[in-house]
């Protein structure tokens, strides 16, 4: 072989001339390497530059550079004999193309092969690049779906399959107190014993999602005189609910909670017809401004906030408009630059502020909700029927109004209020609730409510006014929760304010950066009521920074703590450092360990401190740690030990604290069962939506998300996909078993609210094996296609190339088969070959794959 590479590249430069014509290679020129003379040979798929072989393929796709993930691509040899991807039109409306625009596409039906596509489109690129596995295309703007960016064709939501799951949480623990109280009053040891578990259950059939939540609590009490138990379950949050995408909308009924952009959340039974911005494109929800400008040529414009990237496209001479950039927390100056194509620049600011009830032009939100008020902080209520409708619109010149109407017997509420973001100001909104309440003891009462919010992010300073609130409310002002627990009593060990009517209430929350020197930041509310002088004030400040990988912090706060008989105002400072054990060493030993040191004061003169190490193995599965504090003023110096561990089937922790007088021990565990067509699937938590991965075969394989692997039934769950977004699913070939392979990798899935969607892999189970294949004598032509015969499965095709000696590589075999090999189109251009025993050839880890000389007849 050495000699024919180098007698091949010596003739090429002997009789270089200069041509003008196609590349071209001449097969005679193999002749004694292939096994048969080259003009019996079919080599014309290799015969030019990026020839491609005939086959369906797994390929991630690239559309504008941008990847659009991966889909199977069909290999076919098109007029001129070249092998190129089969394009339809179905396939370009998938990949964003406008084909109703393009009258030439337009006529086309949808599975009808497109083998030149500048035929149609002029100046589109579709290239496969085989050593990447990336199909590469490019297709000018203009013919691109006019759709905003992250838009999701609704035809490819996916509601998911009937099933039925139950996520799964227990508690329990045992405690020992032998106080000097108990010694003296000749008690004993105060023993508790206590036990914890919920169930979140859900059952999906077709678009209908059925949702609840059951809890068990039980409590012993012991000591020398008496013992107390109590034992209570409970079923909670009990729902049907199904989307609406015609509505872009979902409808629920049974136990729910009314949302509060307009009004205040109200608990419920029954009914509920609410808008769902997740439906819409991440660039379409919330609120951010239009940026406007002219461009001189075809240009780049790029938009940058916080000097980040945030959206670049290309638009034509003349003026321009982008409407969906995506929404982006309360705001941020955008710097916008256009590039001219003479390469000349040009830069403008667009001041940007938002609030959460602010939306775009034209966009818009709804509620209509009817039912009974169910919930409160009190014993009891009025569980008065009522119906509520509210709606926000979004309008031009960065506008919002919003309002609604809440009626019940003897009670309406009516509010409005408008948004604005001031640019350079920040954002502001502001509303009014008019509301009329009916009691037998006091008689009508009418009062006003008045609302103020306001937010602003300065990115030139770091400094992020997070949200501001005011709200004032008149004394004769009851809003509707206010109203149906008004003369109840307040549930035991609730905070005795909540049961008063508010008459004014101040939050904030801000935040500073001071870049490599850390940040700082502020947040507090404070509550007056109309019933008693005194107020609530909670607020934490503090200020966090980090030297070479050491964090530390220093905080104050204000809260209230209950004691016996009332709720005092308990302040105190504390300060906190985490010292990374890498800090010390590069060694891969320490690189999992962490010590802590917290010391905290309270105005009560108390002082508290603590250290702590803790650490971490098996790539962070298992942590640990164990703690000790010291106290003054006669507090108890106290120890823990705990661990946690999270794995496939769900996370477990055990708990062990303990003082002189006193020790604890505890444990809990969660994790999730599903219960579909296939079995029954274990697993970690779920969330809203999830994944039911089928993979035959391949039994311990790892997701990529490394949230669970293949059982022995060949599915694996994967707990948590986002909504009406495309999420990837993939698995990790590196843990696929002996003799099995995945006809591809990843598959892509827009999931809908509390969807359970399956995603199939296709494996193929069976051998790898390398033959030496020959034919009277002689080896078969390099070139050669084999294909297994498979009377079983006709369409699961399963093919190889056969390369320099004979030598064919093939995976997915089975132990005993049968091959046709072709080289060409003649009759004594193919032959078979039968195989048998590869179960028998012995494989080691330096060589797994089973190697046999086989002729073929």
């Amino acid at each position: 072989m050495a000699m024919f590479r180098y007698s091949f590249f010596t003739s090429l430069i002997l009789f270089s001339f200069n041509s003008f014509a196609e590349d071209y290679f001449d097969p005679a020129l193999l002749d004694g390497q292939l096994g048969a003379s080259a003009n019996e040979i079919d080599l014309s798929q290799f015969s030019q530059k990026d020839a491609l072989p005939e086959g369906k393929i797994s390929l991630l796709v690239y559309v504008n550079s941008n990847n659009n993930g991966e889909f199977i691509i069909n290999l076919v040899k098109g007029p001129n004999n070249k092998v190129v991807p089969e394009i339809t039109r179905e396939l370009l409306d998938e990949l964003g193309v406008n084909t109703k625009v393009i009258p030439k596409l337009n006529m086309l039906k949808s599975d009808q092969v497109i083998y030149d596509i500048n035929e149609y489109i002029p100046d589109a690129l579709i290239k496969v690049n085989l050593a990447e596995l990336k199909l590469i295309t490019s297709f000018p703007q203009i013919v691109m779906s006019n759709d905003a960016v992250g838009y999701i064709d609704p035809a490819s939501f996916d509601s998911g399959v009937s099933a039925m799951f139950i996520n799964y949480m227990f508690s329990g623990g045992h405690s020992s107190n032998d106080s000097h109280f108990d010694k003296v009053n000749n008690n004993g040891k105060q023993k508790n014993d206590n036990f914890f578990a919920q169930l979140r259950a859900g059952f999906n059939l077709y678009d209908w999602r059925l949702r609840s939540t059951m809890t068990q609590t039980y409590t012993r009490n012991s000591n020398n005189v008496e013992t107390q138990s109590n034992n209570s379950n409970k079923f909670s949050n009990t729902y049907l609910s199904r989307n609406l995408y015609s509505l872009r909308s979902e409808f629920i009924i049974g136990e729910t909670t009314t949302g509060n952009d307009v009004f205040d959340s109200i608990p419920m039974k029954g009914m509920r017809l609410v808008s769902n911005e997740q439906m819409l494109p991440a660039s379409q929800q919330g609120f951010a401004p239009d940026v406007s400008g002219i461009a001189q040529s075809n240009a780049q414009i790029t938009i940058r906030q916080n000097g980040n990237v945030i959206y670049q496209t290309y638009v034509a001479p003349g003026a321009f408009k982008i409407t969906d950039l995506y929404a982006s927390g309360s705001g941020g100056n955008l710097d916008v630059t256009v590039k001219e194509e003479d390469g000349s620049e040009r830069t403008f600011t667009v001041a940007f502020s938002s609030l959460p009830v602010m939306l775009r032009p034209g966009g818009w939100k709804y509620e209509i909700s009817t039912g009974r008020f169910d919930g409160g902080t009190t014993v009891g209520s009025k569980k008065a029927d009522f119906l509520l409708a509210s709606g926000i619109y979004g309008l031009p010149h960065d506008v919002t109004l919003y309002g609604g109407l809440l009626g019940a017997k003897d009670y309406y509420a009516i509010s409005s209020g408008i948004g604005i973001s001031l640019g350079n100001w920040g954002a502001l909104s502001t509303d009014i609730t008019h509301a009329h309440a009916d009691f037998n003891t006091i008689g009508s009462q009418n009062g006003q409510s008045y609302r103020f919010r306001y937010s602003k992010n300065m990115t030139t300073t770091g400094t992020s006014v997070d949200l501001t609130a005011l709200r004032f409310s008149t004394k004769d002002y009851y809003d509707f929760n206010q109203f149906n627990t008004e003369d109840y009593r307040l549930k035991d060990g609730t905070s005795p304010w909540l049961g008063e009517r508010e008459k004014s209430r101040f939050t904030t929350s801000l935040s500073q950066s001071l870049g490599q020197y850390g940040s700082i930041y502020l947040s507090g509310s404070r509550y007056n009521y109309w019933e008693q002088d005194k107020n609530v004030t909670q607020l934490t400040t503090g200020y966090n920074g980090n030297i070479r990988g050491i964090n530390f912090g220093v905080n104050y706060s204000i809260d209230r703590i209950k004691s016996d008989d009332s709720w005092p105002e308990n302040r105190q400072i504390s300060f906190n450092v985490s010292v990374p054990f890498s800090v010390f060493s590069n060694s891969p030993a320490l690189s999992n360990f962490n010590s802590t040191y917290m010391i905290n004061h309270d105005n009560n003169g108390r002082t508290n401190q603590q250290v702590g190490l803790s650490g971490s193995a098996f790539d962070n599965s298992l942590s640990y740690g164990i703690s000790q504090s010291w106290a003054n003023q006669g507090q108890s110096n106290n120890g823990s030990v705990y661990a946690n561990y999270s794995g496939n089937y769900g996370t477990s922790s055990l708990n062990y604290n303990y003082s002189s007088d006193y020790y604890n021990v505890n444990g809990s565990m969660n994790g999730g069962l599903l219960l579909h067509s296939g079995g029954l699937l274990l697993g970690r938590s779920m969330g809203n939506s999830m994944a039911i991965v089928e993979a035959p075969g391949a039994k311990g394989t790892e997701l990529s998300s490394g949230n669970g692997a293949i059982n022995g039934q060949g599915y694996a769950l994967s707990p948590y996909l986002t909504e009406y977004r495309q999420n990837t699913i993939a698995l990790n070939v590196n843990t696929l078993p002996d003799n099995t392979t995945l006809q591809s990798t990843s598959q892509n899935v827009v999931p809908t609210k509390g969807a359970i969607v399956k995603v199939t892999f296709k494996t193929k189970i069976g051998f790898q094996a390398i033959l030496n294949l020959s034919q009277n004598k002689s080896v078969i032509p390099f070139g050669a296609i084999a294909t297994l015969i498979d009377a079983d499965n006709p369409n699961d095709l399963n093919t190889g190339i056969v390369g320099e000696n004979g030598q064919l590589y093939m995976s997915g075999l089975p132990d005993n088969g049968k091959l046709l090999v072709k080289w060409g189109n003649k009759n004594q251009q193919s032959c078979n070959v039968s195989y048998s025993g590869l179960s028998n050839i012995e494989v080691n880890s330096k060589q797994p794959i089973r190697i046999l000389s086989l002729s073929c007849q």
